[in-house]
Order: structure tokens, then sequence, then C-alpha cells
């Protein structure tokens, strides 16, 4: 490859306070610092790794999110995203469910055709099948379940439930009685202003008059027959197992209302369990502690969808799948000749709206970040605008740097408008996504994690590039080996804003794991024309000079080699590849 011409002054915004610090901190943090920043995933892990940004932190993105540019003219550059999707059958052709022999694919449903070698997928639907161990969800309606002196507690939590739903059906119920019923199924107090202040002083009194006299005890009476909807514990989705479970959307809906009277026992508090401390807890408790306006407007799309799931159930599946690189697969970057992928930028798209490609969830190793507490960013939103993927809180434990979490056919039930402290509710949100094969809709999303950097600095040591590429390759990576299942992948500011991500270092990161992925890339910048010009240009350089990943990743060697002043663009734009070559 020839030298380029140098990039314009379009610089991401950061970048240069970035190498700032990276040249004033670098002597300062050792080789150990360096490698515990990048390697904090296999610390012993805590509850507090799930962080929320701060007051500071959300007024910074939320001022990139509304900056000047966001109402400027809507730029798209390279590869047209047409060309990108009509390449690929939209949905891509599954195996029938009965097809499905692997025992680590798992229905909680009887499949769509009895399949007599495997049993198992069929379940009577009149019985449950209770199970309490360490490899399921503990359930409430379990026998097991017991209190102090030795009794099921679950016929007393009916009872509960049966009370409130007298009192809504009588529209006799106020808000006491709901938190009198929350407090007495889990024989404790709890701080739920928010919830209060929503249904209460917020709610107009059709509103309120509809959650209370007609979603409520629907919600109770999903409850009060759970056992013959959700026929089975759901199995956990465990570290370094592939697995993936499949349910219908009416098991998650009573799933989502255990959650709601929080009722998952030994997730939470003084009942947390040593199994459960690499998990979330699944119970909204959190969510109604008192806290900042966003945690109403969750609250809104979460009881909104409550309100639409109990006027009409929709009869869709679901799938939650980890997925586990083994070391055997790891990429040997240096080594690979792979072409750069197509590549298409956007500064006007979100990414949950950009349909038939796989959507990238900028994620905690906890999935779902914060979405039950304060965080109200990418991926907080995603999960309160798609109530469906909390389930993943009860299932998933913590990712490890070559593990990802993929949410399948999770639909979309809420508007949105801000982000951040700015965000709101913003009424009903029809999904009109088709349908694969298996009844689910044609919504891919991906969990993927990026390091949190406390100092940025840190982030341009290769030890930290290397397991941002190993966990962005582990997500891109195709599980299909036909050409369909290499549909395009919509990504953006990965691992930025709150985790101090340098947007330039990110973007060809995932540039280089998606083309050795081989599957298409468009990056939806939103409103960021600064970047989508500077990445357009450097890429077409790139395509122009045949650069392959090898000589992406000889590139980023050099950047952290040498520590130049400016941006990673530019540092790319300037020399040739072969000043990268190995002797």
């Amino acid at each position: 490859m020839g030298s380029g011409p140098s990039a314009d002054a379009t610089q991401t915004k950061g970048t240069d306070k970035h190498r700032r610090n990276h040249r004033r901190s670098m002597a300062a943090h050792g080789d150990h610092r360096r490698s515990m920043a990048a390697h904090g995933d296999h610390r012993r892990r805590t509850r507090s790794d799930v962080r929320d940004a701060t007051e500071e932190e959300s007024r910074e993105m939320f001022e990139e999110y509304m900056n000047d540019d966001r109402s400027a003219e809507i730029i798209h550059k390279g590869v047209p995203f047409e060309a990108i999707i009509k390449r690929f059958r939209q949905p891509p052709i599954l195996n029938p469910m009965d097809a499905i022999k692997e025992e680590n694919t798992i229905f909680t449903f009887k499949p769509l055709k009895y399949a007599p070698y495997k049993p198992d997928t069929e379940h009577d639907v009149e019985s449950y099948n209770d199970r309490w161990d360490k490899y399921h969800v503990r359930m409430p309606c379990s026998n097991d379940y017991i209190s102090n002196d030795r009794k099921p507690i679950w016929p007393k939590i009916c009872e509960h439930l049966s009370f409130l739903k007298a009192k809504c059906d009588s529209r006799e119920v106020k808000f006491k009685h709901l938190k009198t019923v929350i407090e007495d199924c889990n024989e404790r107090s709890f701080d739920l202003e928010c919830l209060q202040r929503l249904i209460d002083p917020i709610y107009s009194k059709n509103e309120y008059r509809n959650f209370m006299y007609v979603t409520l005890p629907k919600m109770c009476d999903l409850l009060l027959n759970i056992k013959s909807v959700c026929t089975q514990p759901l199995p956990l989705l465990r570290i370094n197992e592939n697995r993936s479970v499949s349910m219908q959307q009416q098991q998650a809906a009573a799933l989502l209302a255990c959650a709601f009277f929080c009722l998952f026992p030994n997730r939470s508090g003084r009942t947390l369990r040593t199994e459960y401390e690499d998990y979330q807890n699944p119970n909204f408790e959190a969510l109604y502690q008192r806290g900042p306006p966003s945690k109403i407007e969750k609250l809104k799309c979460i009881l909104h969808y409550f309100n639409r799931v109990t006027d009409h159930m929709p009869t869709g599946v679901i799938t939650f799948q980890r997925v586990v690189l083994p070391k055997s697969e790891y990429p040997q970057w240096p080594e690979l000749k792979t072409d750069l992928c197509d590549l298409h930028l956007t500064t006007g798209d979100k990414i949950e709206d950009i349909p038939s490609v796989l959507q990238v969830d900028f994620a905690n190793k906890y999935i779902g970040g914060g979405v039950l507490g304060s965080g109200c960013v990418q991926e907080e939103i995603r999960f309160t605008i798609c109530p469906e993927m909390l389930v993943s809180l009860l299932i998933c434990e913590v990712m490890e740097c070559n593990e990802c979490i993929l949410l399948i056919g999770c639909e979309r039930y809420s508007s949105y408008k801000g982000y951040a402290h700015s965000f709101q509710f913003a009424g009903n949100y029809t999904d009109k996504a088709p349908r694969d094969s298996w009844d689910r809709l044609w919504c891919h999303v991906v969990a993927m994690d990026a390091i949190y950097f406390q100092n940025p600095s840190t982030q341009y040591h290769m030890k930290s590039i290397e397991r941002e590429l190993l966990k962005a390759y582990t997500s891109f990576r195709p599980l299909g080996h036909d050409a369909d299942s290499k549909f395009g992948i919509a990504t953006g500011n990965w691992g930025c804003g709150a985790f101090n991500g340098d947007r330039q270092l990110k973007a060809i990161i995932q540039l280089i794991a998606a083309s050795e992925a081989r599957r298409p890339l468009v990056y939806a910048a939103f409103g960021d024309r600064k970047l989508v010009t500077s990445f357009s240009a450097l890429y077409e350089h790139l395509k122009k000079e045949r650069a392959t990943v090898s000589d992406l990743y000889y590139y980023l060697m050099g950047y952290c080699r040498d520590q130049p002043e400016q941006s990673l663009f530019d540092y790319i734009l300037m020399p040739p590849a072969s000043r990268f070559q190995k002797k």
C-alpha cells in the first residue's frame, strides 16, 4: 500500500483529548495497570460493575446528541444501503423447529410439529414441571420456594394477588393496595416512589383507570395461571455455555409480570444467593425507587407494554442465545489477509430503526446495564422500548470477553424522544417487521460489552485493543454457514460516551471484526457528520490501496507504539501499510 493524503480537519470529538491524556499518563501506568483494564472481565465481579452514567456524563452525552450537526442535512456515504440489504434473503431461511436436535437449543413450548427424537420439547400445558436447582430460574410458583416454617410461599402470593384483582374488578383499587400486595408478597417494605408518582399524580384519569381497572387485574390473572403458561422454569444461560432458549411472547409476559411484583426469589437484597452474584436482578424494585425523571419515563414504556399485551396477547416466539467463541477459533489478526467488508455510513438513522440487519446493543457485561436503575443510554433505552428483552436479565450470566448474547424476535412497543436525562416516552409503536418461519419478528440484536476505560489512555494499549477485537468478532461472526446468514451489521459509536472510548479507534476495531466475519457494516453515527465524513474518506483510501484485515491491525500496533499527536484516521492515511509489516 502506498501513502495517502492527510485527512482533513474532520476529527472525531474527544480524539485529541484522549491522545493528550495518553501521552501524559502512559509513563505513570505500568503494564499491570493496563493489563487489569484490558482484562477486567477476569477479576472478581460484583453488581457494582453495572454503572449508570453520572450526571455529568449524561449531560455531555445529551449535548453531543443535540449538537448543531443533528439539524443539518442527513448524509450517506459508502456502499448504498439498498445494495447491502438486497444481497440476502429477508428473513433468512431456518430449519424447522422439529428438526432441531441440538440439546443446547431449548424450547419452552411444543414445537410446531411433534419431534419423536426429542420428546422433552413436547410439554403438557396442563401441568407444571417443577425444578429448583442452580441450572434453572428459581420460580416463585415452585413448591420448593418455602418460608421459614417450611411451607410453600406461592399459595400466600396467590391470596395476595387474588385480593388485588378483586379490588381492581370492583374499581375500589388504590395505589396503596398495589403497594401492600407487593410488600406482602415479599414480606418486606419497598420504596415505590417513582411507580407511585407515575400512577397517581402523573397519569390522567383515563390512564389511571385503564391501568388499575383493566391492565392490572389481567396481570394478576396471568400470574395466577402462570403454571399453565410457563410449564417449566427457564434454563440459565451460563458462562462458557453455547445455549439458546426460545419461548412464546405470552411466557415472556408472565415472567415480566413476576418481575413487576418483584417475585423472583434469591435475586436481591438480603435474599441474594451466591449463585446469582454474576446475574442481574430481574425484579423491578430498583426502578421503582426514588430517582431522576427518566425512571418514570422508562416506567411509562414498561406499563404501556403491559397495557398492550394484556389487551391483545402476542403469539410469536422470542429467542435468547449465549454465544461462546472457543479459543481454537480466535482470529490471528497479524496473519489475516481478508479484504475489507462493504461499508455504509449514515448520520440519519438510529440502530434500532435500521431493518433487516444484526443490530448492535452497546451492552454492559451485565446485560441490560442500568435499565432497572437510573441508566438511560443506548442499551437501557432499547430494553425499555422492547421490554421482552428484560427477560435476558433473568437468565443471562455476566459476559466474558469471548462471549455475546443474541436477542431475537423481541417486539418494540414504544416510541421515544431524547436521550439520557432528556429521555421521554412518546407513545405507541407498531412493530411492522416480518416474521421468520419460527414466528419470530425479523429483529436480531447482539449484546456486546466494551471495556469501561476509567483512564481513557489505557485503550491505546494493544491488550485492550485485542480484547475489543475479540469481543467484536465474537459478536459479528455468523452462526450459520450459508450466505444468507452473513446479513449486514448495524452499529455505531460502541463503547464511547460513558465508557470513554475513542470513536475513531472503535470504528476501526469494528471494521476489522466485520471484515473478518465477511459481513457488510452499516455504521450509524447518528448526527455525527464529522465522523461519517472522515471515516468515509479513510475507507475509500483503504479500498483503493487494497488494505486487508492484517494491514489495519498493524496500523493499530503502530499507533499504540508511536503515540502520535494526530488522530488515528490521520495516522493511517499518512504512512504506507508496509511500514508496519514484520521484518
